[in-house]
């Protein structure tokens, strides 16, 4: 099953999308943040967010609960239209993982990618990895199939027309289960979660925001 666009009706995507399309309206937009709740919530630490990524002009497009058709909906319908940044983060498919394959959560991803490399042909594009999570809603470990997916998304990045990264491992203990000091539900990262990863990611941001000549 390819996964196609998705529009949600309830109020939180319908306010986000609103808020998302005067954001690309009024502000210089140079790196995006495209995904779900794991992006959103980086405004209910905002403290951190301005520390870390306030250089790059950036902007957060998370959308809490989100899955990649929804993600490829807000995309196909204004989200990115007549803006060109220089860099794409994409972070998105946790919400997939009850609902979907391996094979099709890999693809609705490169979908995603084919979509903003047709409406902005010029920014480069950094997929991360899924990040590690306990269980899915169904009940299921997921690490295992998320390893498998990641694996996927590497192999794929040169002729994918996007570059793969991933900043997971320090949400995992030394015995291979995800911190729950860092994401106490499994799931979503705490304050200390965020302070954890955001060096990791302002890093790899930097690296391709100021990529260096060969």
């Amino acid at each position: 099953m390819k996964l196609k666009p998705v529009m949600r009706t309830d109020e939180h995507h319908q306010q986000k999308h609103e808020s998302i399309l005067r954001m690309i309206r009024e502000k210089q937009i140079d790196v995006v943040f495209l995904g779900d709740s794991l992006t959103r919530r980086w405004e209910d630490n905002s403290h951190l967010w301005d520390e870390y990524f306030s250089q790059f002009n950036p902007a957060n497009f998370g959308v809490g609960g989100d899955c990649i058709e929804n993600v490829l909906w807000r995309i196909e319908n204004g989200e990115i239209d007549g803006i060109s940044p220089k860099l794409f983060s994409v972070l998105i498919g946790t919400n997939n993982l009850c609902r979907n394959t391996e094979n099709e959560i890999v693809e609705g991803i490169m979908e995603v990618v084919r979509t903003i490399r047709l409406k902005c042909p010029e920014s480069k594009v950094v997929v991360f990895g899924l990040l590690p999570r306990e269980k899915d809603e169904t009940g299921r470990e997921c690490n295992d199939r998320i390893d498998r997916i990641n694996r996927e998304l590497a192999m794929r990045a040169g002729s994918g027309g996007y570059v793969y990264e991933y900043f997971g491992d320090p949400l995992m203990t030394e015995r291979g289960s995800v911190d729950k000091d860092l994401m106490p539900d499994g799931l979503h990262l705490n304050e200390s979660g965020y302070r954890v990863v955001g060096p990791i990611v302002r890093a790899i941001v930097e690296r391709h925001f100021f990529p260096r000549a060969e």
